[in-house]
């Protein structure tokens, strides 16, 4: 992958608010785009571990649910030894393909945001989806106090200072007017 974005998107956000849904408009929208997945490269590593299926693992359902736990304590244990691991990780996964723009879907952590601003400064416009416990609810959301008390949701929760702030709890036309708005700034950086 090109070391030198011209623009780097990370969404944040709390399980079922839409971050990959979005990542997903983003990229149609954004012919020269690539989504990384943060969460890709723990997810290689488990299926492969595991003999697991990994494509039902990089998908929102069931499947990817009930090994949850068991993936966020291992990533945990990996990013004790590197906080940065996973960033570079999921970036190394498209070595040698050139996109100018980056869609990070899964922001999740300090150390995450704290990689992507640090080493693209100039390049980076972080964004925190929200959506309301109704909302979370109608997509799928259970709560599970293992995963939902963890850093792994609310390891972002104390940041103010995003770039822009998306609400997304199911107004179709106030969702495209505020994707509109990162889409121009993507265009305008390329």
């Amino acid at each position: 992958m090109a070391s030198n974005p011209k623009r780097i998107i990370c969404l944040s956000g709390k399980r079922k608010c839409g971050k990959d849904y979005i990542a997903e408009r983003l990229h149609v929208a954004l012919a020269k785009s690539v989504i990384i997945r943060i969460s890709a490269p723990i997810k290689q590593h488990w299926s492969k571990s595991k003999g697991l299926d990994m494509d039902q693992l990089m998908s929102d359902g069931a499947y990817k649910e009930k090994y949850r736990v068991e993936m966020i304590a291992w990533g945990e244990e990996k990013r004790a030894q590197d906080p940065s691991f996973f960033c570079r990780s999921a970036i190394q996964m498209f070595n040698g393909n050139d996109f100018p723009i980056w869609i990070v879907s899964d922001l999740r952590r300090e150390t995450d945001l704290k990689f992507f601003r640090s080493q693209y400064p100039e390049c980076v416009t972080c964004v925190r989806i929200s959506a309301s416990a109704e909302a979370r609810m109608k997509r799928g959301f259970v709560y599970s106090a293992v995963v939902d008390d963890s850093e792994s949701e609310n390891g972002l929760d104390h940041i103010q200072d995003w770039d822009i702030y998306i609400e997304n709890d199911g107004d179709p036309l106030l969702l495209q007017l505020q994707l509109e708005r990162l889409i121009k700034i993507c265009e305008e950086s390329c």
